[in-house]
């Protein structure tokens, strides 16, 4: 067994888990990351992040060299099928990028900051009263307190949060893909039971899309799924096929089920806290999934931070401030995913004619955007 007993065991090293342990770095904590994935993440998922999560990228030093090697949209438009219905103008701070681009410049920073990830480590048990962590690789580790962030299939989650239930479909599948378009934008188009969304991902010409359908056959969520481009054009074959961007033969297209989990009334346990989508997985219609990940990540960084020989404390305030603003994240995107996928031709127009005439984007979204962790951290640690 080695020992880690000075070190923040964090179980996944996504989006959550790398935030979560830059903050602790900075903040004089060790940690150690453990992935079950043997290497580093290639994942090529599209991703946006808004003010809010780039607000914490900042704060890592980590905003300029994201900001850089993605892409800021024009715009944010929005079509029924192939007609325009109306645009807003994109917010400056308002990213589209890769998920791979994130992971890379996070987990650069982590290693920088003196962080070890260990890789090819499968979670298969935790000791709770002696705080030890059991791989399937059969290495066991001691250290002084759980982060797991290890998805909406998390096995810490079902072990020791049961009642919670497992993951669920929601009902949704979705079709993802990076190719070639000239495009400045981001796009949504709005369909029958399904919608389209594009966007930029980088100045080199790349614009990922998804695409969602409602389906009540039950579809894996495993993200990496292969599909074909026959497949998804027959999905959505009322749409012009232009809308997508241009798919050469060799280009991956990946289709996959959308899950949910039952809300939590509490995200952590004696010497275990969930983060990210192991504490509040949710359907992806308001682009939060990212956002969210980083601002428990950072959050809990800062207030461990602020209660180094208490983390009972850190645990209690980190859930006074995420717990409410995650579980209406969580509400907000399921009534979007209802926004979007109108079938009734009177309900639709007025959902367009409220897009078109009306304030209601930028209003949802100013909420939602303009949050700031940073502050409400501050309320609790001075």
């Amino acid at each position: 067994m080695s020992d880690y007993s000075s070190n923040i065991g964090i179980v996944g090293g996504g989006i959550a888990g790398l935030i979560a342990a830059c903050t602790l770095q900075e903040q004089g904590i060790k940690t150690v990351i453990f992935e079950r994935s043997k290497s580093p993440s290639t994942d090529g998922a599209g991703i946006t992040i808004s003010p809010n999560g780039l607000k914490v990228l900042e704060k890592l030093q980590l905003k300029d060299s994201f900001k850089a090697a993605s892409f800021v949209p024009d715009n944010i438009c929005f079509h029924q099928k192939n007609i325009n219905i109306t645009k807003i103008e994109s917010p400056i701070n308002f990213i589209t990028s890769s998920r791979y681009i994130l992971l890379q410049l996070l987990q650069q920073k982590y290693l920088d900051l003196g962080g070890e990830i260990l890789y090819g480590h499968k979670y298969k048990s935790i000791n709770q009263d002696k705080i030890k962590i059991k791989f399937t690789n059969d290495m066991e580790y001691k250290v002084n307190h759980i982060l797991a962030c290890d998805g909406i299939n998390s096995s810490i989650r079902e072990e020791f949060f049961p009642l919670s239930g497992p993951p669920v479909y929601s009902g949704y599948q979705a079709w993802r893909g990076i190719g070639k378009a000239e495009q400045s934008d981001a796009k949504f188009y709005f369909g029958k039971g399904k919608h389209i969304v594009s966007y930029p991902i980088n100045n080199k010409g790349e614009v990922s899309f998804t695409a969602v359908v409602k389906n009540n056959s039950v579809t894996s969520d495993s993200w990496r799924i292969k599909g074909s481009q026959s497949e998804l054009h027959k999905d959505f074959n009322e749409f012009d096929k232009n809308i997508f961007p241009r798919l050469d033969s060799s280009d991956e297209i990946y289709k996959w089920g959308i899950y949910i989990r039952p809300v939590l009334k509490s995200i952590y346990i004696k010497n275990i806290t969930l983060l990210g989508d192991a504490a509040h997985p949710m359907v992806p219609f308001l682009g939060q999934g990212g956002c969210m990940a980083i601002e428990d990540g950072y959050a809990f960084g800062r207030l461990a931070g602020a209660n180094a020989k208490n983390f009972s404390k850190a645990q209690a305030e980190f859930e006074k401030i995420r717990l409410y603003r995650k579980n209406m994240i969580q509400a907000s995107s399921k009534t979007q995913g209802k926004i979007y996928h109108l079938n009734n031709p009177l309900t639709v127009s007025c959902r367009n004619i409220f897009l078109k005439y009306t304030p209601v984007v930028k209003v949802r979204m100013q909420k939602i955007w303009y949050y700031e962790i940073d502050k409400e951290v501050e309320k609790l640690i001075n």
